[in-house]
């Protein structure tokens, strides 16, 4: 009964927006300031938008995604990927036809060298690299958590950038500078179009009016400061998301929408939970190689910054 009920709201507030936005474009003066002042706050009350601003804020962001170049400034490269893989392969992580095998990583069905048990550094650059195959692998479908995600397995998900800022220095050696804190920042892309068509279907609405409100991709970007604690586990806060390149002030009213969308009713999801949750997602992924602790070197003149990961001490 609670998946019917929500499957018509979903459906009566895109057949709503889509009503208001088909008609905003003919309107005068007296009829904007019914639709900004009467029309809106009943039809959107409920998802925080009680005004005309609010709703154009809320499309403006959903759709006008600037290129990546404009707000991606750390993405990663082939050559960092390879590094990445040259570096767990030597490691003894498992590494076949350059595609890391997460399920034996987690499973602990692998031998490392003396060497990577006292550390490998990884830079924030060949970090995303490593959860870029992780989200193209099918790992994170074994999840518990991610398996109850309305929609999640129809996403298409694809890492973007990682960038990893070191808080107090609080050991040297060897030419790395160690830190237990940091702020991180996470950027997914989320390609729509296969969830939308389920979504079309689970709504009883026709595939052409989802399509025509919700986007085929979505940038998402996940900030938090974490601390690595003393038993190995890390706690995280002060998350954020924001939307497209946007702020997470600009990106408010749409991930709020979001959320009644995407998770139970029962779950009371809100955008830091829900931050906290992506932000323990990429931590738990580092994880399963290991301890980290958050790292800084120099390397050729520049500064990386990333993790020292002690390749699983357990395993081998």
């Amino acid at each position: 009964m609670k998946n019917k009920s929500k499957t018509k709201k979903i459906a009566n507030f895109f057949i709503k927006l889509l009503i208001v936005l088909s008609i905003l474009g003919g309107i005068g003066l007296g009829g904007f300031l019914i639709l900004d002042r009467v029309v809106v706050p009943s039809y959107f009350g409920k998802y925080g938008i009680n005004n005309m601003g609010s709703l154009v804020q809320m499309v403006r962001v959903m759709h006008n995604a600037p290129s990546e170049s404009k707000f991606i400034t750390n993405s990663y490269t082939l050559e960092n990927e390879n590094s990445a893989l040259n570096k767990l392969e030597n490691a003894g992580v498992p590494v076949y036809n350059g595609l890391i095998e997460f399920g034996k990583i987690a499973d602990g069905e692998y031998v490392i060298s003396d060497e990577a048990k006292q550390g490998v550094f990884v830079s924030d650059k060949e970090m995303t690299a490593i959860i870029a195959q992780m989200f193209k692998s099918d790992y994170l479908l074994s999840v518990e958590y991610f398996k109850n995600l309305d929609y999640f397995s129809t996403l298409s998900i694809e890492a973007k950038e990682i960038i990893v800022q070191l808080d107090e220095i609080e050991a040297e050696s060897n030419g790395y500078q160690f830190s237990e804190k940091a702020h991180v920042s996470f950027t997914i892309k989320l390609d729509t179009k296969v969830a939308q068509g389920v979504m079309a279907e689970k709504m009883d609405v026709p595939y052409f009016l989802l399509n025509l409100i919700m986007p085929d991709y979505l940038y998402m970007t996940t900030s938090y400061d974490v601390e690595i604690l003393d038993d190995g586990g890390y706690e995280i806060t002060n998350a954020e998301i924001g939307i497209n390149g946007r702020t997470p002030k600009q990106s408010e009213i749409l991930m709020n929408m979001l959320l009644t969308f995407i998770f139970k009713e029962d779950e009371q999801m809100t955008i830091s939970k829900l931050g906290e949750t992506l932000g323990s997602a990429l931590s738990d992924g580092m994880n399963i190689l290991g301890n980290i602790k958050f790292c800084r070197t120099v390397v050729a003149g520049e500064t990386l910054n990333g993790i020292m990961v002690s390749v699983n001490p357990e395993v081998g």
